[in-house]
């Protein structure tokens, strides 16, 4: 039996945020249930240890998140929650201190990609209130400030300096906005397990977008696979709309869905640097992943 080092499974696809990086949002807002999710984790505990509760939605707009994480800590599931954290609040700390929890993202460059009647204070100090409460509790997991938007243009710089200087002052932290654009890091330290994560931003995948290549490589189905909050099954963490629906949880078993010829053939291509699928001869962010020559 294949191992997956984890995956992807959307608790909601509901998002408080409109994000300019975020393709529009077509299938119906739709919420997994408990039922069906202590289900699926008793399926992918034989495959992962891992999850991510995300593809595309907030799981902080539920309201019983805690019961979620419970499910999958009766698995001995680890979790990544990844989120805005636009209205994170007090309401959270409690599911945010969860143990089987392994990392929170909290994706910064959220905010200006939106339009707020908040000021940016009044976005990172809730979010700071929280960090400092976890500090506190001497939280076992990893906090990441994502900062997902160094292009070559440096379009986000001045939002970028203001959110270094922020934080510079609250954890006595140096870090340099000019180090950042000349040295381009994937990480640097703020404080015990809490790291500002630095990428690019990306187009995410779409029938509509240019073809790229026939040839190369992808880790989707290999390290990962995603299951939509409908019960769609895909082979990454991108596609949002299962433009590659591989099938449905609610009528298959995860192992069935994973030993269809379907699946294998999208396996067996990657092995062999061949992309089978249509959204992935178009899809820009694999080309991170192709074998050099």
């Amino acid at each position: 039996m294949k191992k997956f080092r984890k995956v992807h499974i959307e608790i909601t696809n509901i998002c408080n945020l409109k994000c300019t990086f975020c393709p529009p949002k077509i299938k119906p807002s739709t919420t997994m249930s408990l039922e069906k999710f202590d289900n699926l984790n008793n399926q992918l505990k034989n495959y992962t240890k891992e999850l991510s509760y995300h593809i595309v939605g907030d799981p902080l707009v539920l309201s019983n998140l805690n019961d979620y994480l419970n499910i999958s800590k009766k698995y001995n599931l680890k979790v990544n929650i990844t989120t805005t954290a636009n209205n994170i609040n007090e309401k959270h700390y409690k599911a945010l201190l969860n143990s089987t929890i392994k990392q929170i993202n909290f994706s910064i460059n959220s905010y200006n990609a939106n339009s707020h009647k908040k000021n940016l204070d009044e976005y990172l100090n809730p979010i700071i209130k929280f960090i400092k409460f976890a500090q506190k509790n001497r939280h076992d997991y990893f906090i990441n400030l994502r900062i997902w938007n160094l292009d070559e243009t440096k379009s986000a710089k001045e939002f970028n300096k203001k959110v270094f200087n922020k934080i510079n002052n609250e954890f006595n932290t140096s870090i340099d906005i000019e180090d950042i654009y000349k040295i381009r890091p994937k990480n640097i330290r703020v404080d015990r397990k809490i790291f500002f994560n630095f990428d690019e931003y990306f187009n995410w995948p779409n029938l509509n977008n240019n073809f790229v290549s026939k040839k190369g490589f992808c880790y989707g189905l290999d390290s990962h696979f995603g299951i939509l909050s409908n019960g769609d099954v895909v082979p990454c963490c991108l596609d949002q709309n299962a433009c590659i629906n591989l099938g449905n949880v609610k009528e298959q078993t995860i192992s069935e869905i994973l030993n269809s010829t379907r699946v294998k053939n999208i396996q067996n291509g990657f092995k062999n640097n061949i992309i089978v699928e249509e959204l992935c001869q178009k899809c820009e962010y694999r080309t991170r992943f192709d074998k050099k020559d």
